[in-house]
């Protein structure tokens, strides 16, 4: 990897980790106060409401991951006429995707009630409550978050994450206030919007301060359009199987479980989806880079980058998959007490959701930086239809380990597996026998070192916060010893030595 690329690459990580601790912690402090303020009616009402708007959401089409790819080589070539003119394409297109969703999130008023089992909090109302979070969805689209892509292209990704790490800080602590102070939901619902458009604004600020000659003007060639066409598409299809997993779990929760388990679930899938977006850092700060990186070596080349990161990411997916399964029981205990706990068994079926998210997540940035969306297009609309078929399956008949399972089989059966069949056959050109050997040992390896140190962390049990002062160090240095000793002789390992030796001289060389 070039050293340009490495720089922003390390740069985009540092920032992103910043903004993801934020995201972690705060939405965390305020969910706690939420809870305690409001009370788990609220929660879930607010967990409700941001599902339905996901899925409106997909009006968006991917477009955006599409531009940016779109704008990969002419920043390469310094082509400032045809990024200028995709910039106008997507300013148009994002106002039309905001007249829709408002329009279809209008439509859908009359139906809110059946979303929900049984009774909504005392004196809310929860059209004129939905009503802000559809302004916070739309807002985005008639101003400059467009914006945000031009960046992201041009691999300044730490400027976005500085703009909303800022603008969350302040969200936040005014959501904080006005729940202690005021006690009031509709205060802290109207914040949201507010801040969001605080946001867009300050993209197009700086974007104009960064990029003077790039603004939105010119047409976009018709053989442009159709490559773009194909691609948001599959983008498209894809966004619709990833919201399958979060946002429709939810609205079937709500559904069939009723807003105090939908709660009490999103509680520990915040957890989850906190470790699982600190991963994300790493794959989304450089998918600029393997993009440019496509573009200028051959499949040979990326394929041995892609065993590098496959084996990086793999192992800290197993630490973390570790970590869930032996510390979310006292840490939920700590936090919310014994009587907001789910099972142990809910636990065992959420950390193996984990790992099956993870296990497809860099097969995902390689083909999402190759641009297969429209060869992976039939896959995403088999796994969105499974799940949701699934889903409303299991849950009827195992409540919510139906919920979770249903998710997990369609991640290993047909995101895992068939989306990299996808990447293999249309982009590295090979058989992906040896990629599906290293994940069936990696993944008896997690399972193994996950089962080992549960063992010996289930004779400590002491107070919630001893018992996880004294599990995290066994959390720590058990799995990833054991994991060491696997793979020490060999080749992966090697070379992700090299690699990460490498990073971090460049990381402190740059700091």
């Amino acid at each position: 990897m070039p050293k340009s690329r490495t720089v922003n690459s390390v740069r985009n990580i540092i920032w992103a980790c910043i903004q993801k601790i934020v995201m972690i912690v705060f939405p965390f402090i305020v969910r706690s106060v939420m809870i305690m303020k409001l009370g788990e009616e609220y929660t879930g009402l607010s967990s409700l409401f941001t599902s339905i708007l996901s899925i409106l959401s997909l009006a968006e089409l991917g477009f955006g991951f599409a531009m940016v790819y779109c704008m990969y080589e002419p920043i390469n070539k310094g082509d400032n006429q045809q990024i200028c003119a995709l910039l106008n394409l997507y300013k148009k297109i994002y106002s039309l995707i905001g007249a829709v969703i408002l329009g279809v999130g209008l439509c859908l008023l009359p139906f809110l009630e059946h979303f929900i089992k049984g009774a909504v909090p005392n004196g809310i109302n929860i059209y004129t409550l939905y009503l802000i979070y559809l302004s916070n969805t739309v807002v985005s689209y008639f101003m400059f978050a467009y914006k945000s892509s031009l960046m992201t292209a041009y691999q300044r990704s730490d400027i976005i994450s500085q703009i909303m790490t800022v603008t969350n800080i302040l969200l936040y602590a005014l959501q904080i206030g006005v729940m202690v102070v005021f006690e009031s939901f509709y205060l802290y619902a109207v914040l949201i919007p507010a801040t969001t458009l605080l946001m867009n604004i300050s993209y197009e600020i700086i974007s104009r301060k960064l990029y003077p000659e790039i603004t939105p003007r010119g047409t976009v060639s018709k053989d442009v359009k159709d490559k773009i066409k194909k691609r948001v598409i599959g983008i498209m299809l894809y966004k619709f199987s990833s919201t399958t997993r979060s946002s429709f779990n939810s609205l079937i929760i709500s559904m069939f479980l009723g807003l105090v388990l939908l709660t009490r679930y999103q509680n520990y899938f915040m957890i989850i989806s906190s470790v699982l977006g600190v991963l994300a850092i790493i794959h989304s700060s450089v998918t600029a880079s393997v993009g440019d990186s496509i573009i200028e070596k051959d499949p040979e080349a990326n394929y041995k980058d892609f065993n590098k990161f496959v084996f990086l990411y793999m192992w800290l997916s197993a630490f973390c998959t570790v970590c869930i399964t032996c510390l979310i029981q006292p840490f939920m205990t700590l936090w919310l007490g014994k009587e907001s706990l789910l099972p142990f068994g809910i636990v065992a079926v959420m950390s193996l959701y984990f790992y099956a998210q993870t296990m497809g997540d860099m097969v995902y940035l390689y083909r999402t930086a190759a641009g297969l969306w429209w060869e992976d297009r039939v896959r995403p609309i088999v796994e969105a239809a499974a799940n949701i078929i699934l889903n409303i399956l299991l849950v009827k008949i195992f409540g919510l380990y139906g919920a979770v399972l249903a998710t997990v089989l369609t991640l290993i059966f047909i995101n895992f597996y068939w989306g990299g069949k996808i990447l293999f056959k249309f982009y590295f050109k090979r058989s992906m026998r040896e990629y599906i050997l290293k994940q069936i040992f990696s993944a008896l390896v997690t399972l193994t070192v996950t089962s080992i140190t549960y063992g010996i962390c289930s004779f400590i049990n002491f107070s919630p916060i001893l018992t996880l002062i004294a599990r995290l160090p066994i959390c720590v240095i058990v799995p990833n010893l054991i994991i060491w000793l696997c793979y020490r002789k060999t080749d992966a390992f090697n070379e992700a030595k090299k690699f990460t030796v490498n990073a971090v001289k460049m990381l402190i060389k740059n700091c």
